[in-house]
């Protein structure tokens, strides 16, 4: 496991190089040429994987005994407000309605970046394979001495799935699905590598009303 988490870590940075070189010399050729489908499908695959590089990069990072994080006492109840709106625009646009319910108050001690991007994870995905039509909800509470960060939407996944598979890396449950909305099938390894980093649990539950829930607890 090492050996390969090595692998991925070493792969990566060696693949930023040459990703930056492509996309330079497909910018250029936009700028010099007219519109050109071929040269916008590099700058996009480019896009995309660099993406993935960066992607793999914090994920290596975070899966570390002793993860490098920059810890500073933040509101995690004004990141939940901030991803809010963005994300309630994206689900109004494709004909899904979007709750939230978030206490105000909830301050946290740890890697703003890395929380802002476990949270953006989650209702990414909720919005991406949220049904037709269906709903979106973020909670955000203190349970006694915990914070509880939950996000839920409707669904037409079979009831039966193998929750843990879904925070492997690059398992795509429905890989037709995936490629339609881009997904790589790393985003939520990454998510339970930020949580866990924070010494936070995270966990799937299918509910009887076709909802699946995600839910990350912080002690």
């Amino acid at each position: 496991m090492e050996k390969q988490k090595r692998f991925i870590t070493d792969a990566s940075h060696e693949l930023k190089t040459p990703l930056t070189s492509i996309s330079a010399s497909a910018d250029v050729l936009a700028m010099e040429q007219k519109p050109n489908e071929w040269v916008q499908n590099i700058q996009k695959q480019t896009v995309k994987l660099s993406k993935l590089v960066g992607n793999l990069v914090l994920l290596a990072r975070l899966d570390e005994e002793e993860p490098f994080l920059e810890k500073e006492t933040f509101s995690f109840s004004e990141i939940a407000w901030e991803l809010a709106e963005p994300f309630a625009s994206l689900a109004k646009a494709g004909g899904r309605q979007f709750i939230s319910h978030i206490e105000d108050g909830i301050d946290f001690c740890g890697d703003r970046t890395s929380l802002q991007q476990m949270m953006s994870i989650l209702l990414d995905n909720a919005v991406k394979y949220s049904t037709q039509g269906g709903s979106v909800q973020m909670d955000l509470y203190r349970n006694h001495r915990h914070i509880v960060f939950k996000v839920s939407n409707t669904c037409d996944m079979d009831p039966n799935f193998d929750a843990d598979r879904l925070f492997e890396r690059f398992y795509r449950p429905d890989a037709s699905r995936s490629r339609d909305t881009g997904g790589s099938g790393i985003g939520l390894s990454i998510a339970k590598a930020a949580a866990e980093a924070h010494k936070g649990r995270i966990s799937v539950a299918y509910q009887s009303n076709q909802t699946i829930c995600f839910q990350v607890v912080f002690s």
